[in-house]
């Protein structure tokens, strides 16, 4: 009789979700992690930024609290086909707006808008406040001695 672990279970279950042919990813794109506009019909792989979203979360999560990684599932567009490479967020709406398919690029984007759900405005206001505070509140030795 063949038994599977459940971790062994677990991964063959990725493999077999992260390895659907790249047509089939396209017909359904409301089953993307995240927003789709491609209205000059630029070539991409669904499949490959499908799993750079899924690795790109993970990382981060287990960068930002290795003991017990948050779940990140930050929420976007991406649109294909603009005029520059940018990132865009305009009234809590974030947007990768790349001129044609960049996995880097695209992951960068991925990395900016989960931190963003990690680090929430206040906390980076704060942040920001703080690092001014203690940066003026230094002394430069050499300034000091002269």
């Amino acid at each position: 009789m063949f038994s599977l672990r459940p971790a062994i279970a677990v991964r063959i279950l990725l493999l077999l979700v992260f390895t659907i042919p790249t047509p089939l990813v396209h017909a359904q794109n409301s089953s993307l992690p995240f927003q789709l506009s491609n209205p000059k019909n630029k070539k991409w792989e669904a499949t490959e930024a499908v799993r750079i979203y899924t690795w790109a979360c993970d990382l981060l999560a287990r960068t930002i609290r290795p003991e017990k990684p948050p779940q990140l599932h930050p929420n976007f567009r991406l649109v294909l086909g603009t005029d520059a490479d940018e990132f865009v967020h305009e009234n809590n709406i974030f947007e990768i707006h790349l001129k044609s398919w960049d996995p880097e690029k695209f992951s960068r984007g991925v990395v900016l808008i989960a931190m963003s759900g990690v680090v929430q405005t206040d906390e980076l206001n704060r942040l920001a406040h703080q690092s001014v505070s203690l940066a003026n509140s230094t002394l430069d030795v050499r300034r000091v001695s002269h």
